[in-house]
């Protein structure tokens, strides 16, 4: 319960859980990721192959609103994989934290906008 408290602490922005498949993209592969959870800082996924410490990617994703077409909006932004964690490797299962290093603040504001609707 401590360690949650200082994590929560420790956080710059509020983070929701948010499912949405997406693609991750470096200069040499393309990996499908399911979002788990979001912040403006940075995203938590699945992934279906090991992805290396530091590995830099090209993101786009969507926030979708609601269930119509026009209830989506996509950030882009770039990221780099700050923690790895493999949950089943034999089945090419493994989570990854991405930091937002490189996003725009009119970016930055689309995820706010998003997390405090969904929040209410």
């Amino acid at each position: 319960m401590e360690n949650q408290k200082v994590d929560a602490e420790r956080r710059q922005y509020p983070r929701i859980s948010a499912y949405m498949e997406f693609e991750l993209e470096t200069e040499d592969d393309i990996i499908t990721a399911e979002m788990i959870n979001l912040s403006c800082s940075g995203a938590y996924c699945k992934v279906n192959k090991q992805v290396p410490l530091m590995t830099h990617f090209r993101i786009v994703f969507p926030l979708i609103y609601g269930n119509e077409e026009h209830d989506v909006e996509y950030v882009e932004c770039s990221g780099t994989v700050v923690r790895a964690e493999e949950i089943l490797p034999e089945e090419n299962i493994y989570n990854i934290a991405i930091f937002f290093n490189e996003i725009e603040d009119s970016e930055r504001n689309k995820i706010m906008t998003f997390i405090e609707r969904i929040e209410n």
